[in-house]
């Protein structure tokens, strides 16, 4: 008899990053995964036969949405996969809904985060319902932090069902070994603009949900008191939820801010950092946060659903209150004065990522749970 298939649907094939190293693990384990994604790049990584390539769209757009749930529907129909495991928001609403309408026995909705949580009005009903069917149709709920499942109760999007938090969350760990303290030679151009400097970090999309002009209202304050301190910002800026005009040009243009746009080792970066702020209003689990604190940076984050799972309070770092960006600035004026204080709350960063989010966590935790829904 041939193995139940396990299909994994995200909407674009940059979201395979998400799962890095996992479908792999899982197929070793004797797990036969799938997975499903508009085409991309990313997804050349794996072999052809384990992929199935289709077009989502990560807005809302009516027609392209019916076009995808009725691929959807036919894949499932022709591959029968025993298992449908959909995460991001848009294959998570058209994957529960296409495994419902096809009868699959176990549909999983993996929640990466709730986007309706920094919005209003009609575009949070809309957000709401989408979340309420996609965990209506599902067998079973995922969240990716403890705080995000507590907020989906209380949201009572969850329809009374179970919902499980594989580890201790984020969305699929951290392999140790890439993030090394000694990885942290960068080019020579921008060592010469850190060196002696202060450095506050930030790794992230530029847009408002992230905190992005909160942080930067901080620093302001930062550098009117000090002259050797460097903002250093990595991240696309994106069109949609941009930040304002002056912020932006700021970014662009500050003598103090060094502006990168994409990097493919973040860990060279995080090690040129002293701290790591992490200002978003809205956040599943977080893993830019976990990543600075593995090579022992502290971190200062808000204390909002998912990104306050990823900081202990005082002792790798701080949670303040959500806007609050004076009390970013002090708590970065505290770290640069105090250099004990910030080397204590380094070490203790390191030590609670490597016991508590290594990827083997949470695929143990996840190869378990296939295992007994394809028993």
């Amino acid at each position: 008899m041939k193995k139940r298939k396990v299909f994994q649907i995200i909407t674009v094939s940059k979201s395979v990053n998400l799962l890095r190293g996992q479908i792999e693990y899982l197929r070793v384990n004797d797990i036969n995964m799938h997975l499903i994604s508009s085409e991309g790049k990313e997804l050349e990584q794996y072999p052809n036969d384990i992929i199935h390539k289709i077009e989502m769209n990560r807005e809302i757009s009516i027609l392209k949405d019916i076009k995808s749930l009725l691929k959807l529907i036919n894949l499932f129909i022709k591959e029968r996969p025993y298992i449908v495991n959909a995460g991001t928001p848009k294959a998570g609403l058209l994957g529960m809904i296409a495994s419902y309408i096809t009868r699959r026995p176990h549909r999983v909705y993996t929640v990466r985060g709730l986007r309706l949580e920094t919005v209003s009005g009609i575009k949070y009903k809309i957000l709401f319902l989408m979340e309420k069917i996609a965990m209506l149709c599902a067998t079973d709920i995922i969240a990716i932090s403890e705080s995000l499942k507590t907020r989906i109760v209380e949201l009572k999007l969850n329809n009374n069902k179970e919902i499980i938090v594989f580890g201790n969350g984020s969305s699929n760990g951290l392999n140790l070994n890439e993030f090394k303290r000694d990885n942290n030679k960068l080019d020579n151009k921008i060592a010469d603009k850190i060196r002696g400097q202060f450095i506050v970090g930030y790794v992230g999309r530029i847009v408002k949900d992230k905190g992005i002009e909160d942080l930067i209202k901080a620093f302001k304050l930062l550098e009117k008191k000090y002259s050797s301190v460097k903002l250093l910002v990595i991240g696309s800026v994106e069109k949609l939820n941009s930040i304002n005009n002056s912020d932006l040009e700021y970014i662009m243009n500050s003598e103090n801010v060094i502006y990168i746009e994409h990097v493919k080792e973040p860990v060279k970066y995080y090690n040129n950092m002293d701290v790591f702020v992490f200002p978003t209003y809205r956040e599943g689990f977080g893993n830019v946060s976990i990543e600075a604190q593995s090579v022992g940076v502290p971190v200062i984050t808000y204390n909002v659903t998912g990104a306050k799972d990823t900081v202990l309070n005082n002792e790798t770092g701080f949670i303040v209150k959500p806007g609050d960006y004076i009390e970013i600035a002090n708590k970065l004026e505290l770290l640069l004065n105090d250099q004990i204080l910030k080397g204590n709350l380094g070490v203790n960063s390191q030590r609670w990522v490597k016991e508590n989010f290594s990827n083997e966590l949470i695929w143990k935790d996840m190869l378990r749970f296939y295992n007994n829904k394809l028993k």
